[in-house]
């Protein structure tokens, strides 16, 4: 089961992400992020991996489109506390040098 958190403090935005991103899951999240991005005043977005515990290529899609919308956007974007599971998803991907990523808030 897949479920995700959005909390906002000032200038960023908290995607907080928990269970199993599938194909089922992507439409709903990825138009929350793009709406994200959009807002004038969200400067940067924080999508907090700690409770993900896999993502399918369409999660990966969703992060490569995410990154770009922050680009053409003058925003920033950052990954923290990715765990063991998707950190391998993310180095077979070659995502690991695209983001930006802490281990802790």
């Amino acid at each position: 089961m897949f479920q995700y958190e959005i909390k906002r403090e000032n200038e960023k935005a908290f995607v907080h992400l928990e269970g199993s991103l599938s194909l089922r899951d992507s439409p709903k999240l990825r138009t929350d992020i793009k709406s994200l991005i959009d807002t004038e005043e969200i400067k940067e977005l924080v999508l907090d991996f700690k409770n993900l515990s896999y993502l399918d290529s369409s999660g990966v899609g969703i992060l490569l489109h995410t990154y770009s919308w922050t680009k053409e956007k003058n925003k920033e974007v950052r990954i923290i506390n990715l765990s063991a599971e998707v950190r391998t998803i993310f180095t077979v991907a070659n995502l690991l040098d695209i983001f930006q990523l802490k281990e802790e808030t």
